[in-house]
């Protein structure tokens, strides 16, 4: 089963979120992390403070729905701003390119 964190930072400052970027950047992972499939950070294009960090994973949902990695993630970068940290399970494809890439 297939399941995604997501961890929403509205940054307090446009410096905040820069130094969120660059420290993101600089995260050092394990070379490998059981069931982990991708850490990916996106920009929001209308609100120019907020960051989203998505975290998605191959393997049954942890118990009480959140990983080790993405609570660590949360307090890391609340420093920078407000988190606001929740838990996704795969439910239905509708359209699917990618294996095709």
């Amino acid at each position: 089963m297939d399941w995604i964190e997501i961890i929403q930072l509205r940054s307090h400052s446009h410096q905040d979120k820069a130094q969120a970027l660059v420290a993101f950047k600089q995260l050092s992972l394990p070379k490998r992390i059981d069931q982990l499939k991708s850490a990916r950070i996106f920009r929001n294009h209308t609100l120019a403070s907020d960051l989203t960090i998505i975290i998605t994973w191959h393997d049954e949902k942890q118990q009480g729905g959140k990983s080790p990695l993405g609570l660590q993630l949360a307090a890391a970068f609340s420093e920078f701003g407000q988190i606001y940290h929740t838990t996704w399970e795969y439910e239905f494809t509708l359209f699917d390119n990618e294996k095709t890439r």
